[in-house]
């Protein structure tokens, strides 16, 4: 894994993690532990799979609520919903919170000058209102659509726009950005998803689930969005010249120690 520190003017010192995948998190935890970040901000795709055999989605994982938890002894963990998540119903949520974490489910909060949302997946929006009304936590399965087709709930945005505290929006796709963000007032962007383009050649991706082949966001920095490679990978194109990446923003007086494997 490496850990990649970006300086720029941000008020604190913020850990971007994405992708986990629900695997293993001990050299995750071992970096955050050393770094110290002020916050802990999870941008989608902590879990993974399909349905659940039983129960909720969260008691089937095999890490994902332990790094959660793990996190929360370190530092103030906010959490956004990604397409990973799509299953997700109140009671999984419910379990999030039990464990500290802040779930920012196309909401947000005002904390210590600060204005943190999180811009919840296409995919999981849409899902949960197919499922309203049914009582049963068995998950209906006879659900099918075209991702392309579906549209994120902007309608809390305008508000989160409009606080004149430092924004930080959490938002699991990069590809959401042109699309929907890049003209608001929001200071900071914090994404995953594009799994750093799978393959890697001259510093370019071959291909993100949501942009296709030759990707435009992959990693680094793109203006106010800031792009991490993820702990993981679930796409059938392996990673290649691609190391699995822990982010950390720093504020720009500090000097951070660059990029390190």
């Amino acid at each position: 894994m490496q850990e990649t520190f970006y300086s720029l003017p941000v008020p604190l010192t913020i850990a971007l993690v994405a992708d986990l995948h629900d695997h293993p998190y001990t050299a995750v935890v071992s970096s955050l532990q050393a770094n110290k970040p002020d916050i802990i901000c999870i941008a989608g795709d902590f879990t993974h799979g399909g349905f659940p055999p039983s129960g909720l989605k969260m008691e089937n994982t095999e890490y994902a609520l332990s790094f959660l938890a793990a996190c929360t002894e370190i530092a103030p963990v906010y959490v956004s919903l990604g397409n990973h998540e799509w299953l997700f119903c109140e009671q999984d949520l419910a379990v999030l919170r039990s464990v500290g974490a802040v779930v920012l489910e196309n909401s947000f909060i005002l904390k210590d000058g600060i204005a943190i949302g999180g811009l919840t997946s296409a995919r999981f929006t849409h899902y949960r209102l197919y499922r309203k009304g049914f009582a049963s936590l068995i998950y209906p399965r006879p659900y099918y659509f075209d991702a392309k087709e579906l549209e994120p709930d902007l309608s809390w945005l305008d508000a989160f726009e409009a606080q004149p505290e430092y924004k930080i929006l959490l938002s699991h796709h990069p590809e959401y950005y042109d699309k929907y963000l890049c003209n608001r007032k929001i200071d900071l962007i914090l994404s995953g998803h594009a799994h750093g383009g799978q393959i890697r050649l001259g510093g370019y991706g071959l291909f993100a689930p949501g942009q296709g082949l030759l990707p435009k966001y992959t990693s680094g920095v793109y203006g106010n969005l800031v792009l991490t490679r993820g702990l993981s990978n679930t796409a059938l194109i392996p990673r290649l010249f691609n190391p699995p990446e822990l982010v950390y923003i720093l504020p720009a007086r500090q000097h951070p120690a660059g990029n390190r494997g």
